[in-house]
């Protein structure tokens, strides 16, 4: 048992689903969406601007959340209960089972969407829920409740919003001028485009994609609202002066860039490029004074070094003192909030959808290369061409970094992905 003078700080992972990277105002909005609970955790934190995760749909990003795994490692490459993903299985180690065994109260509330049961899956107290409303009454309860008790031991807690996933649900017939698409990546034909993202492709008019931005903003709107009420519930259940905040979300969304709705078989900026923004606990009048916690010297602003959902797992290991497993590819981003190694960041980082197989991997230097298994290519240089528009596969001049990109993908999925490591064979060959 933990005794009264552990001085670990609490630790909740807020995220939401389906929320592009650059949709939140004090970091850089395209949308114009007012996201003031967003701009107070950017700016009360350290927001890192290239982030990316695993897998441009739910359920196999949401596993490297729990495991710190890649979606193939942890069995769930594609959605759940497709064919080549069942549930998460309780016999691979979570976030909620390292937590557990260090003694601290795991806790999760909101959106699961890995199948096996939470409390198999080391969590204590929760429920799954993907009614928003819910959720926040439910963390909310949980705060309030523990606030008029003495816990001997800290809380680690999930709180999964299910907004802006409700994107789907928008009326085509309410166009709005004030939300037209503004991406310079609309001139290239279906032709110059791989076949699995021209099978995604639509021809809206302007006035249906008015109508899914302008919807989409609303529910970003409204996310946002639902954030400022849990960030005043945990303030005034006394939890800003001892707990960590990581705010996120589990992928993107295309949102008509190369005119593609929503999520799907693509690996472009949209929908592997997430926010997120680490916040250490924040000093207030009053506080929950029998947990006092230690606070390292932090730094504020923004972080550009290229990261992942794979740290995030690291991460909250480091915050709470527990070495990180051996299975674990990603490393902790509390040396850069910190300062202790401010510059920390990988070399490269990968993302993969499963059915039709594709792979992405991109580089610190700000290439991004795509592999489909079917043997089409996209070769992007961010730096320059941060709409990807000019896929520069069949570029000589860029024969070198392709084979360098390639090579290491090749090194990467015989490391962390065997199935896709079979899949790929012939195209990397």
């Amino acid at each position: 048992m933990i005794e009264m003078e552990d001085t670990r700080p609490n630790i909740l992972l807020l995220f939401t689903d389906q929320q592009r990277f650059d949709t939140i105002r004090a970091a850089g909005s395209r949308f114009g969406a007012k996201t003031p609970n967003m701009d107070a955790l950017v700016s009360a934190g350290m927001h890192f601007r290239n982030a990316y995760c695993t897998a441009p749909v739910c359920s196999p990003s949401r596993s490297t959340i729990m495991t710190g795994q890649q979606p193939v490692e942890a069995g769930m490459p594609g959605n759940l209960y497709a064919e080549t993903s069942p549930a998460l299985s309780p016999t691979i180690p979570t976030l909620g089972h390292h937590l557990r065994r260090a003694g601290y109260e795991t806790v999760y509330h909101g959106k699961w969407h890995l199948g096996s049961h939470l409390r198999e899956c080391g969590f204590d107290v929760g429920e799954e829920c993907s009614h928003d409303a819910s959720t926040v009454m439910m963390a909310a309860r949980y705060w309030r409740d523990r606030d008029w008790k003495v816990y001997d031991r800290p809380f680690f807690q999930v709180v999964s919003l299910f907004d802006p996933h409700d994107l789907y649900f928008f009326d085509p017939d309410k166009a709005d001028p004030h939300h037209r698409r503004t991406w310079d990546n609309l001139k290239r034909t279906p032709e110059e485009y791989p076949t699995a993202v021209r099978n995604k492709q639509v021809a809206w008019s302007e006035e249906r994609w008015s109508a899914l931005i302008r919807f989409y903003v609303e529910r970003i709107e409204k996310v946002d609202r639902d954030l400022g009420v849990l960030l005043d519930e945990l303030n005034c259940s006394g939890f800003f002066p001892n707990t960590w905040i990581l705010f996120f979300s589990d992928h993107g969304d295309m949102a008509g860039e190369h005119n593609l709705p929503f999520k799907g078989s693509y690996l472009y900026e949209g929908v592997t490029r997430i926010p997120l923004t680490i916040v250490p606990p924040q000093t207030r009048f009053a506080g929950n004074a029998f947990h006092k916690v230690r606070i390292p010297e932090v730094r504020r602003g923004f972080a550009d070094g290229l990261c992942s959902l794979l740290d995030i797992a690291p991460t909250v290991l480091h915050l709470a003192g527990v070495e990180q497993p051996v299975e674990m590819s990603g490393h902790s981003l509390l040396p850069v909030v910190t300062g202790e190694d401010p510059d920390r960041q990988h070399d490269f980082i990968f993302a993969s959808w499963d059915n039709p197989a594709i792979q992405m991997i991109r580089s610190a230097e700000g290439w991004k290369y795509i592999l489909y298994a079917t043997g089409e290519e996209e070769l992007y240089h961010l730096f320059h061409d941060s709409s990807e528009n000019e896929n520069r596969a069949s570029d000589p001049t860029c024969a070198g970094i392709r084979k360098q990109l390639r090579s290491r993908l090749r090194e990467h999925l015989q490391a962390h992905g065997r199935k896709f490591a079979t899949q790929f064979a012939e195209a990397l060959s």
